[in-house]
């Protein structure tokens, strides 16, 4: 009864309300002392007397703090966030790098990037010592990241390898020194660099417009394959690039002694049509391969456009800007034969800023290295497949095989085309080429003059259709015996005998420094583990060869 609120005395008739009442507790239906129960719930006596007394007036009811609806008097206030997000703001205006295009590693295209020693606590140093100078508010570090990370996302700092534009990075490096030099020094360095930003924002504006336009202009039910020439009117898109080269057998796991070998290679050529999206990946076997030259690259765009085409009559092409594998004269000379003998009617050649090179192959090759250094392979098989599963985007499609039989034939076309057409001169400062039967306009910018020139040097006649084919030397005794000797071992056994077969020529005489050296090779101790973290369409795994 000492649980009531009034008191129970029966020889009194009035009973009067309980100032103090005595209060039970149990434990799995066990009666227990209080002692226990702040022993159990590691609880003040003070605490435990306020929510008996909460319980008494609000029933099981979560208890509120008085203070929550009211701003504490030490809190930040709107003017200290301002002073913070401020100086975050024009320190990146003042240091930050800006990439036009897809960012490697950011899902957004408009970011701010810093360099890479600028990091939050280093910009954090030089915003306390504006503070003190200017005699407001601190905050402290902790509080500084939080603002950061809530209202400033797009600020970050850059990943090692990130900037590829070497104009970007001397840019920023004259303006940092430039601090201390005459106004007139000042404004012609910011100038130079707001002008080359400018450049490549409309190189890629133009870039994105032609992708879009291209996937507006195509009909519904059109798909990659093999279509009659200038069957569809309309205007297809497409761009086109070499990735790095991989190697196989691979392994995730790496066995340690095939780090310090040269197991077979690979090449990666891609052509994307943006309008679908696809990506034709074309492989290179080490036995079919020709190297990175115009031959192999028009080789392959022309497979391209006989095998995997919509049968446009105007067709627009990018590239990066890479005069050792794509801008050369061949490749504008291939695209005036084409429209000369009827496969297109209009063609035109972009090329994209140097360093500011980011674009949908790069994206379709992200997808295929980061599915493929997951995979286990022995053999070009093993690679179709790492391509086909790595998304709907990419197809797969093999150059040759491993003993050397040639699916996609490599022609003489610097010879053949060098004949009929003459060089462009001065080519590496132009961008954009318009192709016609003879003719070729030439622009350096997207919004530069248009400049003509002939490059015809003597008629075609019309039995001339094809240029001869490149005799492909295949792999030498020595390649083969040393994929025999030290890369067998690591393919697997169902695919040694394809990728790594016995030779059937005679093994080559080493050298005795040759011999003592391979010998020595199985000594080496293996390296560290490899990291875990992979790049999609960065440097590094992902990116493309230097």
């Amino acid at each position: 009864m000492h649980l009531t609120s009034m008191t129970t005395q029966s020889r009194k008739k009035e009973q009067k309300e309980r100032k103090t009442q005595r209060t039970d507790f149990y434990h799995h239906g066990f009666r227990i002392c209080r002692d226990v129960v702040k022993s159990l719930h590691d609880i003040s006596q003070d605490k435990l007397t306020r929510l008996i007394t909460h319980y008494k007036v609000a029933g099981v009811e979560a208890r509120v703090h008085r203070n929550k609806r009211k701003r504490p008097a030490n809190a930040l206030k709107f003017d200290d966030t301002h002073a913070v997000v401020n100086f975050v703001v024009n320190y990146a205006e003042a240091n930050a790098i800006l990439l036009p295009g897809r960012t490697p590693g950011h899902w957004k295209s408009d970011v701010k990037l810093l360099p890479i020693n600028c990091t939050k606590k280093t910009v954090y140093v030089q915003y306390c010592g504006s503070v003190d100078a200017a005699g407001t508010r601190n905050v402290s570090l902790r509080t500084f990241r939080r603002l950061w990370h809530q209202l400033l996302p797009f600020i970050v700092t850059m990943r090692p390898a990130t900037d590829l534009c070497w104009y970007c990075q001397k840019g920023v490096t004259k303006l940092a020194r430039s601090a201390n030099l005459p106004d007139a020094e000042k404004s012609a360095a910011v100038r130079d660099y707001e002008d080359h930003l400018r450049r490549a924002t409309m190189e890629r504006s133009c870039y994105t417009q032609v992708c879009k336009a291209a996937k507006d202009d195509l009909p519904p039910g059109v798909t990659l394959g093999r279509h009659a020439a200038c069957s569809f009117t309309g205007k297809a898109h497409y761009s086109f690039d070499f990735a790095q080269q991989v190697h196989y057998p691979s392994d995730p796991l790496q066995p340690g002694p095939i780090y310090f070998k040269c197991p077979r290679k690979c090449g990666l050529f891609g052509v994307a049509c943006e309008a679908f999206p696809k990506q034709v990946n074309f492989l290179l076997d080490e036995s079919v391969h020709t190297g990175k030259g115009a031959n192999t690259v028009v080789s392959m765009l022309h497979y391209f456009f006989d095998h995997y085409g919509v049968g446009e009559c105007d067709v627009h092409l990018h590239a990066d800007n890479c005069s050792g594998q794509n801008k050369n004269s061949c490749m504008t000379q291939y695209l005036m034969w084409r429209v000369l003998t009827g496969r297109h009617k209009n063609i035109t050649l972009s090329f994209l800023l140097t360093g500011h090179t980011k674009f949908t192959c790069d994206w379709c090759f992200g997808l295929v290295k980061r599915l493929y250094w997951k995979t286990k392979v022995d053999c070009l098989q093993d690679i179709v497949t790492v391509v086909e599963q790595s998304s709907d985007v990419t197809v797969a499609q093999l150059c040759g095989t491993e003993n050397g039989d040639v699916i996609i034939p490599t022609f003489d076309w610097t010879r053949f085309l060098g004949a009929f057409f003459r060089k462009v001169a001065n080519i590496k400062k132009f961008h954009h080429f318009a192709e016609g039967s003879t003719t070729v306009r030439l622009q350096e910018f997207v919004d530069g003059q248009f400049l003509q020139e002939s490059l015809a040097r003597r008629k075609m006649s019309d039995d001339v259709t094809m240029p001869p084919v490149v005799h492909l030397k295949g792999l030498d005794a020595k390649r083969q015996w040393y994929l025999y000797d030290k890369i067998r071992p690591f393919t697997g056994h169902r695919c040694q005998d394809i990728s790594t077969p016995c030779p059937a020529v005679a093994k080559p005489k080493q050298k005795p420094r040759e011999a003592e050296m391979l010998d020595r090779d199985d000594d080496i101790p293996p390296p560290p583990p490899k990291s875990s973290q992979g790049c999609g369409c960065g440097r590094g795994r992902g990116g493309k060869e230097e």
